[in-house]
């Protein structure tokens, strides 16, 4: 602390708090929930038997591609072909 009278010492701490100044980061769920709206991507589920989503999921990793990319191109050139 320092003297009254002391005109020369610097102030080493603001006269005010810091507390509450600065605005909150958002947690994982909400960051996550504004990737998804910016991307505008929806979830969807999928129940499957087991035997089929074994050769699904052999299949797409000899392509090496993730779940979401062979889904995205089954549907695009499958199921919403142009016919």
């Amino acid at each position: 602390m320092k003297n009254a009278a002391d005109q020369k010492t610097g102030e080493l701490l603001p006269d005010h708090d810091l507390v509450g100044e600065r605005p909150r980061k958002p947690t994982a769920s909400e960051r996550a929930i504004a990737w998804r709206n910016k991307k505008q991507l929806r979830a969807m589920t999928v129940n499957l038997p087991g035997d089929l989503l074994d050769e699904f999921h052999a299949k797409r990793k000899e392509r090496g591609q993730t779940v979401n990319e062979a889904i995205e191109k089954l549907i695009r050139q499958q199921f919403l072909r142009k016919r």
